[in-house]
């Protein structure tokens, strides 16, 4: 039972790397690659941007409402406490004087006047003490309406919509790098896989080989250094099979690092073959300077650039705007004087700003717009050259990598044919086991050869579109 066990667990262990193995094809990881690229990410984020900003600026069209409400204390610090006399203590203190011998006391008449004059004063305080009060509370709504503000709304508007088309351009000139960088990468890791199964091949039939040199040795038909030769041939075959899986490994790192891949235990179902190419240098270029990504954001940018240019202008201009405000205000020394003492307050207006001189700064800033519409034009001009220029190197090396095919195809036909032959004159006896194992390297090394060739052409070709900006290099299907 313990040996079922053991066994079990030991099953499972070899075969866990082969149940996370995953399979994609290269539209697959093109896709996982667009889904997940970091700087992809970045520009959705950009976008996301503009578009908040569009809408901001859709909001500057609109009014601007605001409420405040503010307290002020403002406390006299060289008041002195002093209590005012009344027309009332007046009189009585009169009749307490020396000078009133007889001691009679106030009339009727004078009291009654006295009451109506300190009535009178004491409103009239009331109201001086409103005119200097300690305390004032003031809450207000305002409105501001622009009526012309420059035309900065519609340029805003017009640069925030060209701005999205060119971060949409910068976008796809992302994905046309990343696209590039993925399919090379996926290229490599098939070029690799593919040169592992013709090492496999070799140590298969090295293998046969020295078990049939063995054999003759063993049966007196052969000799020890036919065996000798096999089993050097057989060595160099298990290190060169281990030296191909390594690169194997090593380019499927390289293709999960540059599609963003977890997990670099992958299966490619793809296979590396000759990919069709059938358009000339000339009408290349001229696809090129329609869609090159490169070309179109230099495009935008001018474009761009213009607007800013004209935003600028748009400083001389005048500024309109209509403006109310309502509120109440209350001044009071003490809190029993607060709810008596509102005062309504409110306004209703329309105001323009004429830009007359700010020391040369608008002119200023308008001739540095300008010169980065001549810096632009001076790139785009010289975008195109470097372009052109990377277009026939691209299709030099096009020719280059067809011309190698061409010969490595007949290479390849020879060498298969030699080898073949070399197998039955070996076992006629005509041929040595190192003449044998020649042939089989020949062979072996036309394949590689091949598989090389090819692996340049559909570099050659991916650079090309690119260039180009064929969108069939960045299209994934679902």
């Amino acid at each position: 039972m313990r040996k079922e066990i053991l066994t079990t667990i030991a099953l499972i262990a070899i075969a866990a790397p082969v149940f996370s193995d995953r399979e994609m094809s290269r539209n697959d990881v093109l896709k996982y690659a667009f889904e997940n690229s970091d700087g992809l990410a970045q520009l959705k984020a950009e976008r996301e941007k503009i578009e908040f900003m569009r809408k901001e600026y859709y909001g500057k069209a609109f009014p601007d409402i605001n409420a405040a409400i503010n307290y002020l204390r403002a406390p006299d610090l060289n008041e002195k406490p002093e209590t005012p006399p009344t027309f009332h203590n007046v009189l009585l203190e009169a009749q307490k004087s020396p000078e009133n011998t007889d001691g009679a006391a106030p009339s009727f008449y004078d009291m009654t006047l006295a009451g109506m004059l300190d009535g009178a004063m004491a409103g009239l305080a009331d109201k001086l003490g409103a005119m200097n009060a300690k305390n004032t509370f003031q809450w207000e709504i305002s409105a501001t309406q622009p009526i012309f503000v420059q035309g900065k709304v519609k340029t805003g508007l017009k640069i925030a919509g060209i701005a999205l088309k060119t971060l949409d351009e910068q976008y796809k000139g992302a994905q046309f790098d990343l696209a590039q960088k993925i399919i090379d990468a996926y290229n490599g890791a098939l070029l690799a896989q593919q040169n592992a199964v013709i090492q496999q091949d070799a140590l298969v039939i090295a293998e046969e080989s020295h078990r049939l040199a063995l054999a003759k040795f063993q049966s007196g038909n052969g000799s020890a250094l036919d065996t000798l030769n096999t089993k050097f041939a057989y060595q160099q075959a298990v290190l060169r099979l281990s030296e191909a899986n390594m690169g194997k490994r090593l380019a499927l790192k390289s293709l999960a690092n540059a599609a963003s891949l977890d997990n670099e235990t992958i299966i490619l179902r793809d296979s590396l073959t000759v990919p069709e190419f059938n358009m000339s240098e000339d009408s290349a270029w001229e696809e090129m300077q329609k869609n090159n990504s490169s070309l179109r954001l230099l495009s935008q940018a001018k474009i761009l650039q213009a607007e800013q240019t004209h935003l600028l202008k748009t400083d001389y201009l005048p500024l309109i705007a209509a403006f109310a405000n309502i509120g109440q205000v209350n001044l009071f020394n003490k809190g029993s004087q607060f709810s008596d003492n509102w005062t309504w307050r409110s306004q209703i207006g329309v105001g323009i700003q004429i830009p007359i001189w700010n020391g040369g700064q608008r002119q200023n800033k308008l001739h540095q717009a300008k010169l980065d519409e001549f810096k632009l034009d001076k790139q785009e001009i010289e975008a195109k050259n470097g372009l052109r220029l990377a277009l026939s190197a691209g299709f030099e090396n096009l020719s280059v990598a067809r011309q190698e095919l061409i010969q490595v195809e007949q290479m390849l036909v020879l060498a298969e044919q030699g080898f073949k032959i070399s197998k039955l004159s070996f076992e006629l006896g005509q041929l040595t086991q190192l003449e044998l194992n020649n042939n089989e390297q020949n062979f072996r090394m036309a394949k590689l050869a091949f598989n090389n060739a090819v692996f340049k052409i559909n570099s050659a070709v991916v650079n090309i579109e690119k260039l180009v900006g064929n969108e069939k290099l960045i299209s994934v299907t679902n």
